[in-house]
């Protein structure tokens, strides 16, 4: 049997070391006889062991879940993005309840209980922004939560060139895609007018 593996106390929670405890099995194991080929099953089950045991998030399936129902608001419902945590929150673990837990960890990891409210508000905004940083690892076309944040870097005076650094780190869209947009939003207004003029002179002429 392996030797007991000491847990690490951080912040007065027990952190176990998974990959410690694997490795020491997995010794156990070979001393008893087993094939190396058995090695990948053994590690399979016990970090499925350790995971049920200490309630682990899905990282993946959570990061998916999250993109599908981003994806879906933008793309289909044609809904722009969240930026309050709590309705975030309640909006996805609605949707998809296998989210609840997550949102729960990212919640305590901000110390809510140790900070006060006008700090803990910052973090909703900082927790609102990793959730859509996280889901775009998953499908890069979740970008509504990012251009409307370069346009917004734009209309302060942010350079092109910053712009495309922040868009090449992941955080916004390109520069390029600000000024395609800028375009298309002067066009329509252009447009708008265009018709309000029209049917004024009509009416003018009656």
């Amino acid at each position: 049997v392996a030797e007991p593996v000491a847990n690490v106390a951080v912040g007065g929670v027990e952190v176990i070391d998974i990959e410690d405890i694997i490795r020491k099995e997995i010794e156990a194991k070979i001393k008893e006889g087993i094939e190396l080929g058995d090695m990948e099953t053994i590690m399979e089950e016990e970090v499925k062991a350790i995971n049920d045991k200490e309630g682990m998030i899905n990282l993946v399936g959570v990061i998916r879940a999250m993109s599908r129902i981003f994806y879906e608001r933008e793309y289909v419902q044609k809904e722009g993005p969240i930026y309050s945590f709590d309705e975030m929150r309640e909006l996805l673990t609605q949707t998809d309840p296998s989210l609840k837990d997550f949102f729960n960890q990212l919640y305590l990891l901000a110390r809510p209980f140790e900070r006060c409210e006008k700090t803990i508000g910052r973090m909703k905004k900082l927790m609102v922004f990793l959730c859509y940083l996280l889901a775009s690892l998953n499908n890069s076309k979740i970008n509504s939560f990012k251009f409307d944040l370069a346009y917004y870097l734009d209309s302060v005076g942010t350079s092109n060139e910053g712009l495309n650094t922040l868009a090449n780190l992941g955080i916004t869209t390109t520069a390029r895609a600000v000024d395609r947009r800028k375009k298309q939003i002067s066009e329509a207004h252009e447009e708008y007018i265009e018709k309000v003029l029209e049917n004024r002179l009509k009416m003018l002429s009656y």
